[in-house]
């Protein structure tokens, strides 16, 4: 039962989906073996839940992708399992003012054995910065009865699903694309990424100056923070993450009002 109902809250990936569209496409790179990736956050899985930071003013979503399989597993052997699904409404509890969810297909029922998405989207204002604690409830349809639950609880204790909301200008909020006109001057990459400790940040620009290298994790917390000089062409920068636990990060280069940024994933098998 536990791998079913976190299956539908695995949040995979994110979407590029636009503030003008409120649907979503299951991701076709999720194996149908995938029962669920990640799983919630927890302090011994701090790459699950949620990777991306809202942002006051900034338009906001998050893809959910799963696969619901046929059957589920119990104590007392598998049972046929005939659907998963949430309200169309009002089954995200403690979601900010103004954010809202659709799922396809849109009554928000998946079937046994299909694949489907929910996208979470809105634009947070401020006074609504903060750490909502969101919480799902859930409906499991088997050939024998129904089954209701609040997911993460109900499944595994101590784990959840966290939104963070930073304000206006916050370094976070500052994804690449959201400035198009100085993240159009620099063309930023790691590699390796994922990472299991050593990478280099490739920097290549036309301009010239002091800048800041921040690493930061996706509360925002600064982990690490450099003075760098950039000059045009090509630029190189180490950065040492063996002691970051896995997970996604943020790094970006700032002039100090404005920055571009990249998310960076260590991975250690």
């Amino acid at each position: 039962m536990k791998k079913v109902v976190l299956l539908f809250l695995g949040f995979v990936t994110w979407s590029a989906v636009s503030a003008q569209e409120t649907t979503c496409s299951p991701d076709q790179n999720v194996p149908d073996s995938v029962v669920v990736a990640p799983l919630p956050y927890s302090p011994d899985r701090p790459d699950g839940g949620l990777t991306d930071t809202a942002c006051v003013g900034d338009y906001y979503n998050f893809t959910f992708t799963f696969n619901i399989p046929a059957t589920y597993t119990t104590d007392f052997g598998d049972i046929p399992l005939t659907s998963v699904s949430i309200a169309s409404d009002g089954a995200i509890q403690n979601l900010p003012a103004g954010f809202d969810y659709v799922c396809n297909p849109p009554n928000c029922v998946f079937p046994a054995e299909t694949s489907g998405c929910v996208i979470l989207f809105g634009t947070p204002t401020a006074g609504q910065e903060g750490v909502y604690d969101l919480k799902v409830d859930v409906l499991v349809s088997t050939s024998f009865i129904p089954i209701n639950l609040t997911a993460p609880d109900d499944l595994e204790a101590g784990s959840n699903y966290y939104l963070v909301v930073k304000p206006e200008g916050f370094e976070n909020c500052y994804m690449v694309g959201t400035q198009e006109t100085f993240a159009s001057q620099f063309s930023i990459r790691n590699q390796p990424n994922p990472t299991s400790g050593w990478t280099q940040i490739v920097v290549e620009t036309e301009q010239s100056g002091d800048y800041d290298f921040v690493v930061s994790d996706i509360f925002g917390k600064t982990l690490h923070r450099q003075h760098v000089q950039i000059h045009p062409g090509e630029n190189r920068i180490d950065f040492d993450g063996s002691q970051l636990p896995n997970g996604f990060y943020l790094y970006s280069i700032s002039d100090g009002r404005e920055m571009v940024s990249r998310k960076l994933a260590i991975s250690r098998r």
